[in-house]
């Protein structure tokens, strides 16, 4: 799928799976952009929610917009935990 825009993204999800979108950055802009989504989860109307998790797009530029290339999500919490205290240990 080409999205003419990347102002005008908005996630996919099928109909058994809910989705909320909790933030969004756009972390670079050009011929490969990048999107990171922090998102929840749940699986149906009645089910809890679960997350926040942290989930990575990549985005080629082509002539129609762009394209998703790759994609990266957390599955867990601990995920994200793990990610955020690996970069506090890099000084980041």
């Amino acid at each position: 799928m080409i999205i003419p825009d990347i102002d005008e993204l908005v996630l996919e999800h099928d109909d058994e799976t809910a989705l909320e979108e909790v933030g969004r950055r756009v972390l670079s802009h050009g011929p490969w952009t990048t999107v990171a989504f922090l998102v929840k989860t749940r699986n149906g109307p009645e089910a809890p929610w679960e997350g926040p998790f942290l989930w990575l797009h990549r985005y080629q530029k082509v002539s129609q917009g762009y394209k998703l290339v790759s994609r990266f999500h957390t599955t867990d919490k601990s995920q994200l935990e793990a990610l955020l205290d690996a970069l506090r240990g890099w000084g980041l």
